[in-house]
């Protein structure tokens, strides 16, 4: 998240991304939201996200915590690693109807933690879908004894290089959260994660093609932003909190 002139924001909302795609990693979009600020300029923020219907992308709830209108965020398709010119008007998003706006700036507990991560979903509604672009399917978190899953985002390469070029990285590990909490992954990944790629989708093989199981949310213990483990929200279209996400952003 950094600060640009307005002008410049609304310059980059106009400039950047449809795409193809036939994994998750062809359905990974950047999604940018720009929030005025008193002083004239903006607070980008920028993330990752995954198309699941031929107009929706489900993000992290966090990228979407400074904006109040569809106006201020976009969402850019891919064509193979990069954008291409031309943006995706949103006209519609919801938050995760438990999602704690700028959780991620406090202390909390382990098992408050854990639900803010849980419930760190967001869905946005395109104007018009995104030619040539299939999306993601939905499934369950794949056996962790396979090991065989991976995340996708467009966020920088390393700590202080630009984001931008969409990114695959196999997972090293990953793990499901034990306990009485909110159930989470925690995941390490064979290659650099970094703020710009929460929201990203994380994939694993299945009988009839890779599904998408959960989204980035959190880098852990980053270093300038970036790290090589990360917490993630499980998606599970069947849930109450799902639910009213869709119902919230379905057209009238």
């Amino acid at each position: 998240m950094r600060h640009r002139p307005l002008l410049l924001a609304a310059a980059l909302l106009l400039a950047a991304s449809p795409a193809s795609a036939q994994d998750p990693r062809g359905a990974t979009l950047a999604v940018q939201a720009v929030a005025p600020t008193p002083d004239g300029r903006a607070r980008v923020t920028e993330c990752s996200g995954v198309l699941i219907a031929p107009d929706l992308v489900l993000t992290a709830g966090h990228c979407l915590d400074l904006i109040s209108s569809p106006a201020q965020v976009a969402a850019f398709a891919y064509d193979g690693p990069r954008p291409v010119p031309r943006p995706l008007a949103v006209a519609a998003f919801a938050r995760h109807p438990d999602h704690v706006l700028g959780w991620r700036a406090r202390p909390g507990a382990p098992e408050t933690r854990q639900r803010e991560i849980a419930a760190d979903l967001a869905l946005l509604r395109l104007a018009t879908p995104p030619g040539g672009v299939t999306p993601a399917r939905l499934g369950p978190p794949p056996d962790v004894a396979t090991q065989a899953a991976t995340v996708s985002g467009t966020g920088p390469a390393a700590a202080g290089a630009r984001g931008g070029l969409l990114k695959r990285l196999p997972l090293t590990s990953f793990r499901l959260s034990s306990g009485t909490g909110a159930t989470i992954a925690f995941a390490s990944a064979r290659g650099t994660v970094c703020g710009g790629d929460s929201g990203g989708p994380l994939a694993a093989p299945g009988p009839d093609g890779e599904r998408v199981w959960a989204v980035a949310v959190a880098v852990l213990r980053p270093s300038s932003g970036c790290g090589g483990r990360f917490a993630a929200a499980l998606v599970d279209p069947a849930s109450p909190g799902f639910a009213r996400m869709r119902s919230m952003v379905a057209a009238p």
